[in-house]
């Protein structure tokens, strides 16, 4: 049966508010510090960089772990810290310190003792956490395998939870569902989140949602279950609330950027390094390029559609430049990654580049008038590239008489 000591609804708009501010500023603060610990990895002794990077069953890594590829796993032993980044990572070896994690799926199968931060565009956890979890992904799955001996902080499209959890949760999610013990109070931000029969919340349960929450038969809450609905707030309310809204849009444009260009890196390798080059070898070419793009474009677009039968042709256009505009920073921020490897450690390594360059233009880009001049420069460096390297690319087929 259900117990709870109170279940009410809160309309309150100055609590609802400072909440709902400073867990988004949270969890966009904890995506950058992510980020911001990975770039150790530029100095580091102990680093790999394959397509298929692996640490075997059976070895054993003193001093903190390095890897980046298209695919990496690690089934040994670290006594340290495990930084990874890739297309698809798998961890079901031990890791005797951190996990800092990131790639389009990640797969935590093996037993680290301290903290785990992640971020993907799947994380599954099926392994044995001794301390918190951090995770930011399109979906984020415990399983009933997992047990998590401190916290978790979530923030994500969507939310399963079927593993023990030693501490608290705190969440922002479009739908969360918890199924097992949590050892003290849940804070959600959600659509729509769920208590299974098996779920027992060793504390209060406090969430803001349009929607009741779903408490199954058989789930136990210990403390109070109150809902929070926001309500029209005032103008200064508003501003902070717009603002917060920004932190979190932010963050969620660093991780799709990040997972797109993971993906680039993987399956256009050399259209991706290509590209980079041009970015690095011709800037000031590239820049007029990407103005010229940028200028005759749109009224081309504008053009074809008054002729009316040239209307899918300007869609089409249009569409194109739309993606142009926004793949430009993946390979601006690739070059300057690289600039900053070669610079620590004389190599190059496009996922860590990826990760270091977008870091830097996210935060070059929040701050006040110089913000708005580099997403400028990017975007006409890095278009201009892009179109130069999609028009050789179509030279190149049409000499081979592929097109």
């Amino acid at each position: 049966m259900l117990t709870s000591k109170n279940q009410r609804t809160i309309l309150n708009e100055k609590e609802t508010t400072k909440m709902t501010r400073n867990k988004i500023a949270a969890i966009f603060l904890t995506v950058i510090a992510l980020f911001t610990l990975v770039t150790p990895a530029l100095a580091a002794p102990n680093m790999v960089h394959q397509e298929v990077a692996l640490l075997p069953q059976g070895e054993t890594i003193e001093g903190d772990y390095f890897a980046t590829g298209e695919k990496v796993t690690i089934a040994g032993t670290v006594n340290g810290d495990v930084y990874a980044a890739g297309g698809n990572v798998i961890v079901e070896g031990t890791v005797n310190g951190d996990l800092l994690v990131a790639g389009g799926s990640v797969n935590i199968m093996g037993n680290v003792k301290n903290d785990v931060r992640a971020a993907g565009g799947e994380v599954i956890i099926s392994g044995d956490i001794g301390g918190n979890v951090t995770t930011t992904a399109g979906a984020v799955n415990f399983t009933d395998s997992a047990n998590i001996g401190g916290s978790v902080v979530n923030a994500s499209g969507s939310f399963s939870l079927f593993a023990p959890v030693g501490k608290g949760i705190t969440l922002a999610s479009g739908d969360a569902t918890i199924g097992n013990t949590v050892g003290s109070n849940i804070t959600a931000g959600v659509g729509q989140l769920t208590l299974t029969s098996k779920a027992q919340v060793k504390g209060d349960v406090n969430y803001w949602s349009e929607k009741d929450a779903q408490i199954q038969q058989g789930a136990q809450v210990t403390g109070s279950t109150v809902k929070n609905v926001p309500q029209r707030q005032s103008q200064q309310d508003a501003e902070k609330a717009l603002g917060a809204a920004f932190l979190i849009f932010k963050a969620i444009s660093f991780l799709a950027a990040l997972i797109i260009g993971l993906l680039f890196i993987k399956f256009l390798p050399n259209f991706t390094e290509r590209t980079v080059d041009s970015v690095v070898e011709r800037p000031l070419k590239n820049l007029g390029v990407g103005l010229l793009t940028l200028v005759v474009t749109p009224l081309a677009v504008v053009v074809l559609t008054i002729t009316i039968v040239g209307i899918p042709i300007a869609l089409a256009l249009l569409v194109d430049f739309i993606f142009v505009l926004y793949l430009a920073k993946l390979f601006v921020a690739i070059a300057v990654g690289r600039i900053i490897l070669r610079f620590a450690q004389g190599k190059e390594n496009n996922y860590l580049a990826l990760i270091a360059g977008l870091l830097i233009y996210g935060i070059l880009t929040t701050i006040p008038v110089i913000g708005w001049l580099v997403t400028l420069f990017v975007v006409l460096i890095g278009s201009g590239a892009l179109v130069s390297e999609k028009l050789n690319s179509y030279k190149l087929l049409r000499n081979k008489k592929v097109v």
